[in-house]
């Protein structure tokens, strides 16, 4: 009769089974805290005109949606067609 063979026990303790791996998130990069905080500038600023522009006015209708969207590339364009230049919150580039 042949005897199974038996693993040979490896040294292990129940802390090295039971450690979670804790993962943390690292920042966010720069750029994306400089974007982040040009959109809000240009939300503030199209909430300022909002509050100025009759209802009635396409671009006030477009900028309601863009706010509502928060869709930067709209924000832009209704606000440089309403002739307002929101500088870049970003440092110049070198």
């Amino acid at each position: 009769m042949a005897t199974p063979r038996q693993r040979p026990s490896s040294p292990s303790s129940s802390d090295d089974e039971s450690k979670v791996r804790q993962v943390s998130q690292p920042p966010p990069p720069l750029g994306v805290v400089g974007s982040r905080e040009r959109l809000k500038g240009k939300l503030r600023t199209a909430r300022e005109l909002l509050e100025r522009l009759p209802a009635s006015d396409e671009r006030a209708r477009l900028l309601q949606v863009a706010v509502m969207r928060r869709d930067e590339a709209l924000l832009d364009g209704v606000l440089s067609a309403l002739g307002v230049y929101v500088p870049s919150i970003l440092p110049p580039s070198r």
